[in-house]
């Protein structure tokens, strides 16, 4: 059983993260644009410069999920026990924590919505500083 889920920097619509990143970074140069909304230490960590460096060829970027956008579980289920669709808790979905760094170019706009998303009552932000 699944007793709680985080949504790391998770956007609930690609195509308007996507605009953010574009309006964040305007003529910012890539390197500044980095040091500024992905990474903010003067020297970065090893495990950062790896995973950047094993990223892949296939799931790079955003072109392959362009198009997504996040709907709720219960748009096409329905309570066993009575309770009307279009309300999470009754499926027993487990909380979520929904974790973005105060800086990230995935900004409050691009996660605004998990809360209609999944419930209010499901949904809690948690905005790291710096």
């Amino acid at each position: 059983k699944c007793l709680s889920v985080i949504l790391a920097n998770t956007p609930t619509d690609m195509q308007k993260s996507n605009y953010e990143w574009e309006r964040l970074q305007g003529n910012t140069p890539n390197d500044r644009f980095f040091f500024k909304h992905q990474c903010r230490l003067k020297n970065v960590p090893d495990d950062l410069v790896s995973a950047f460096d094993h990223c892949g060829s296939i799931w790079v970027g955003t072109g392959v999920v362009a198009e997504w956008k996040a709907c709720s579980p219960s748009d096409s289920l329905t309570c066993e026990n009575g309770n009307e669709s279009g309300n999470n808790l009754c499926l027993g979905m487990p909380p979520f924590a929904l974790i973005r760094g105060e800086h990230d170019f995935v900004t409050h706009s691009c996660t605004s919505e998990w809360k209609s998303i999944l419930g209010d009552a499901l949904v809690e932000e948690v905005v790291m500083e710096n």
